[in-house]
């Protein structure tokens, strides 16, 4: 039995040949195995489609390495650490300097002092050195070594002859006064020694250089830890400087990135800063531009495809009257008749793609979510497919009635299964899937498959693949392109890869919106 009726999404009435007992098979036109994905497009420009890019890829060739933020951050504390240093290692040595000096002053003032009363002393009374020694006056930790008429005495009892550096005993020897830090015991002494020659002595006096010592490796923690201080802090003022430099250009890419979804609308908030305004006003002007091109386009497109529809209604009932009189036409008119049959309804679906694909980008297209039973919905679009039918497997984990725009799901499935019997010798499986709150339906074919770098331009608008070519069958161009814009619709993805057991694999990731949920009723049986 035989009768026609429309498919929604279908290019013009359908004839189904029915047997008893089961379903018939659709007499339906292949889809096209080439289209774009994604956005929007315009008109007939042939740009990029499939996904939307939120961040800067890399230049080819490079490598992302290091942001300017975070290499701004560590300019200011590479800075902030060589100055900190530099500072430290100057304010270091200033005040070493410094206070060896001061030290070595006091300390030689005070020895000098020492040997003058001892002198005095010995001069004027000749008395026992070792009682005048007890007598002067000497700070904490010093030891004062004298030679006087061939032995050597001391304030200690450890004090003696050992205690003094050898090159400060031959220069007090020669007569000459000298000075020295030496180690003495395993301490850091100052020695300090002048001749008496009026009274035939040489006069000795070590002092401790611990305080120094103490002083100095505070001082160079304490820089140290200055320098650390100064390093976190300019890194932290990079950052801080950073973030307000790039905030502009964090904008702009956050405004390019809408833009690249489709909302052209998306401007840049006009800046108050002087030196920026001219970039906002720039981007704005350009996006506006851009904008306008577009609706050109795209209106262009659009009357274009309209126009083309009234001559093209007449060419084709005027086919279809000289198709009924073929039988009666000479061989080369029927011959001639045949190719002029083919594209006519070939350019006819042509411009009714154009037509829709002009709606999607001009944003008139909306979903109307109704209730379907998924498992019997796929079941009888499988039911219509010629033979040979792919296998239909429906996850038991989905709800059993769906929310979905019911025309534009079964447009995207005859879509995706007449690609797969044009150009990958049949489709073999379509299944549906529950994976977390997404709905996946997959195509999968039996053919060679679709190579690694076609499958983001497999979905381009009149882009051919080497399967298409390769096959000789002619399309629009525009099926995978239309499926990839009613997924987007649904606020899904459509995407090709690999089928487990070879072929292609196109996948439909779409929410999953429960019928009860989504609409609050259980819907009609379809």
């Amino acid at each position: 039995m035989a009768f026609t009726r429309p498919v929604p999404g279908a290019r013009r009435p359908v004839t189904w040949q029915c047997e008893p007992g089961h379903s018939g098979s659709p007499d339906r036109r292949p889809v096209s195995a080439q289209a774009p994905a994604a956005p929007a497009g315009t008109g007939f420009i042939r740009r990029r489609r499939g996904r939307a890019v939120d961040e800067p890829t890399s230049l080819p060739g490079t490598s992302p390495g290091l942001g300017l933020r975070a290499r701004t951050s560590i300019a200011f504390a590479l800075g902030a650490l060589v100055l900190s240093v530099v500072l430290s290692v100057l304010t270091y040595q200033l005040t070493r300097t410094y206070l060896t000096s001061q030290r070595e002053e006091l300390a030689a003032r005070q020895a000098y002092l020492n040997a003058r009363l001892l002198r005095d002393v010995l001069r004027a009374s000749g008395g026992e050195v070792s009682d005048t020694l007890s007598s002067l006056a000497t700070e904490a930790g010093s030891q004062i070594v004298v030679r006087h008429e061939g032995r050597w005495l001391g304030s200690a009892v450890t004090s003696g002859e050992e205690l003094i550096p050898a090159d400060v005993r031959a220069l007090v020897q020669e007569g000459q006064p000298a000075r020295r830090r030496a180690v003495i015991g395993g301490e850091h002494r100052l020695v300090v020694g002048t001749p008496l020659p009026s009274v035939g002595a040489w006069y000795f006096e070590t002092f401790p250089l611990d305080e120094l010592n103490d002083t100095l490796r505070t001082l160079a923690v304490s820089l140290a830890v200055s320098a650390t201080i100064t390093t976190l802090a300019g890194a932290a003022v990079g950052q801080y400087a950073s973030r307000r430099v790039l905030r502009p250009l964090r904008d702009t890419a956050a405004v390019a990135a809408e833009i690249g979804r489709g909302q052209l609308d998306s401007r840049l908030p006009e800046a108050r800063d002087p030196d920026l305004s001219p970039l906002s006003r720039s981007f704005n002007a350009m996006v506006a531009a851009l904008e306008d091109r577009i609706e050109r386009e795209q209106r262009f497109a659009s009357d274009v495809s309209h126009e083309l529809r009234t001559p093209l209604t007449a060419l084709s009932s005027a086919v279809a009257v000289l198709d009924r009189q073929a039988p009666e036409l000479p061989e080369r008119a029927q011959t001639a008749l045949s190719i002029l049959t083919t594209q006519v309804v070939y350019f006819q679906a042509l411009v009714l793609d154009l037509l829709e694909i002009s709606r999607l980008d001009a944003g008139a297209e909306h979903l109307e979510l109704e209730p379907i039973h998924l498992a019997e919905y796929l079941r009888r679009l499988v039911d219509l497919r010629p033979e040979p039918r792919p296998r239909l497997v429906v996850d038991d984990e989905l709800p059993e009635r769906v929310a979905v725009d019911r025309r534009r799901l079964e447009r995207v499935l005859v879509n995706l299964l007449d690609n797969a019997d044009r150009y990958g010798e049949g489709a073999r499986l379509l299944r549906a899937d529950r994976v977390g709150d997404r709905l996946v339906l997959a195509v999968e074919d039996g053919g060679a498959g679709v190579p690694v770098a076609e499958r983001e331009r497999v979905f381009e608008r009149f882009y051919r693949g080497m399967a298409a070519h390769s096959s000789g069958r002619k399309g629009t161009g525009l099926g995978l392109s239309l499926a990839a814009e009613q997924v987007r619709l649904h606020g899904g993805e459509l995407r090709v890869e690999d089928a487990p057991g070879g072929g292609a694999r196109f996948v439909a990731d779409l929410p999953l919106r429960d019928a009860a949920e989504e609409l609050g009723v259980l819907g009609e049986e379809w």
